[in-house]
């Protein structure tokens, strides 16, 4: 072998892994940042996460609670602060429904509509509204501690926190409820804390269980037959339907999906770092859709960071805003979502500011502030730890990206050798101004090492994409 020159794929497009020390790996990533995994040609490829563009300040310097395409209405819901907004076109215009409310400040809203009235709820009574006015529930038989309404066949539903009760309205009128219209989770002694409708099911998770509901026509509703399961939540607003299937946080702080009825675990890479995390139970999770791609945005706010899933893919990696005064990643600004189907805008609500944002591939920072990249390898040995000397490191990438924004964006690489306690210097390549379209990019002459680590950093206002890397090696020897 000594004296051989060889190239060698460099894994660094995915999958990552941060539940091992970076030592262990050797054809894994270690971390992936503000990026996307897609599968092209049977292949990982890694482009960077949406942007995201100012489009409404409601002005109340909050949270953005919820956010709701009503696609009746052809309206989206906002609410801040208590308050709620009607935003009535592509152009952003808004205005604010009054009435009497008892939504909370900063407790994220569930929603549920039936075509004329559209119900919210975050903790309190039942809020409703016909986009004229807003309205508590009135009718003293209904709950007033609700987290969570769903709608089905006809029905409102709502459940009872700290019971294990689900209360349904009067069909046809969700204004209308009798205290005994109600039917209780009763696999286990466990309260009811999310509460979703899918493919005309309920489903209906506690802290320690599981169970899918449907409309019989007769009681009106009763449990699946065999559908509880001992899966419980830790988040309750980490239940989100991704692609065709539920995903949720687990009371054992994991993941979990449906294949079939049955519920399973996914073993991901990150499942000692949210073992180590001081909380989860404030997780906040939702389903979006990039390029045809189902993901999984889960934010953890004490944590403050953010993890994102390629429903195809099965790929994890994490989302971040970069600041820029502490030079640290903090949690992703996306706090809630819903796709404006009639506009085609994909909102974000932001967890602090009270800006609505348009989140969109075409865009690459975040409202100005810069979408930092970064990818990290593991420490490659090529499959030997044997010497041997890296001529040319070569990255595969889209090129050409020179725009009015940076007319010659770069990207970044650094190297460890050897595991040793420092990084190389920096060293910098164009990923080319406009009408330059080679596919790669070359560092030479990376040194001498048994393994290796690299970073790459990319942070201008443009977009990035790699394909893959490779290595022109000559081996010296063992």
């Amino acid at each position: 072998m000594a004296g051989e020159e060889t190239w060698a794929d460099f894994p660094l497009t995915g999958p990552a892994n941060e539940s091992v020390e970076e030592a262990q790996l050797d054809q894994w990533a270690a971390t992936i940042q503000d990026a996307i995994s897609v599968v092209m040609e049977g292949k990982l490829h890694l482009m960077k996460r949406p942007g995201l563009t100012s489009w409404i300040d409601l002005g109340t310097s909050q949270p953005i609670d919820g956010l709701y395409w009503w696609d009746k209405q052809r309206c989206v819901l906002a609410v801040s602060a208590g308050r709620v907004w009607k935003i009535t076109d592509s152009a952003g215009t808004k205005a604010e429904l009054t009435g009497s409310s008892a939504l909370r400040s900063s407790a994220l809203v569930s929603f549920a509509d039936d075509g004329t009235k559209c119900a919210m709820a975050n903790g309190a009574n039942i809020v409703h509204t016909d986009l004229s006015t807003l309205t508590t529930m009135a009718d003293a038989q209904a709950p007033t501690a609700v987290t969570h309404v769903a709608w089905l066949d006809g029905y409102l539903l709502a459940n009872n926190a700290d019971t294990g009760q689900v209360q349904f309205s009067t069909v046809s009128d969700l204004t209308g409820w009798a205290a005994a219209d109600y039917f209780t989770a009763e696999s286990r002694p466990d309260d009811v804390v999310a509460v979703k409708e899918g493919f005309r099911e309920l489903v209906l998770v506690g802290r320690e269980s599981v169970e899918f509901w449907a409309n019989d026509g007769v009681a009106p509703f009763s449990r699946i037959s065999g559908s509880a399961q001992p899966f419980g939540i830790s988040a309750p607003y980490s239940l989100a339907l991704v692609g065709s299937t539920w995903m949720w946080l687990s009371d054992k702080r994991q993941f979990v999906t449906m294949q079939g009825r049955q519920v399973v675990t996914l073993t991901t890479p990150y499942d000692r770092v949210m073992q180590r995390y001081q909380a989860v139970d404030d997780a906040i999770g939702y389903a979006t859709t990039i390029d045809g791609n189902p993901i999984y945005v889960l934010n953890f706010p004490t944590a403050r960071e953010s993890l994102a899933y390629n429903y195809v893919t099965q790929q994890w990696c994490k989302w971040g805003y970069w600041n820029l005064n502490t030079a640290q990643y903090e949690r992703y600004r996306g706090q809630t979502y819903c796709y404006a189907k009639s506009w085609n805008y994909h909102l974000v609500g932001d967890y602090a500011n009270g800006i609505i944002y348009k989140a969109s591939r075409t865009v690459f920072t975040d409202n100005s502030n810069p979408i930092r990249t970064l990818i990290r390898s593991g420490n490659v040995s090529h499959g030997l730890e044997a010497t041997k000397i890296s001529n040319i490191f070569r990255l595969r990438c889209k090129r050409g990206l020179g725009n009015s924004s940076v007319a010659n964006p770069q990207v970044m690489m650094r190297q460890r050798l050897d595991s040793k306690a420092s990084w190389s210097n920096e060293r910098w390549k164009s990923l080319g101004r406009v009408g330059q379209h080679e596919t790669t990019i070359d560092w030479r002459r990376n040194g001498i090492y048994k393994t290796c680590q690299r970073e790459l950093v990319h942070s201008d206002d443009s977009d990035f994409v790699i394909v893959g890397a490779k290595e022109d090696l000559t081996w010296i020897g063992r």
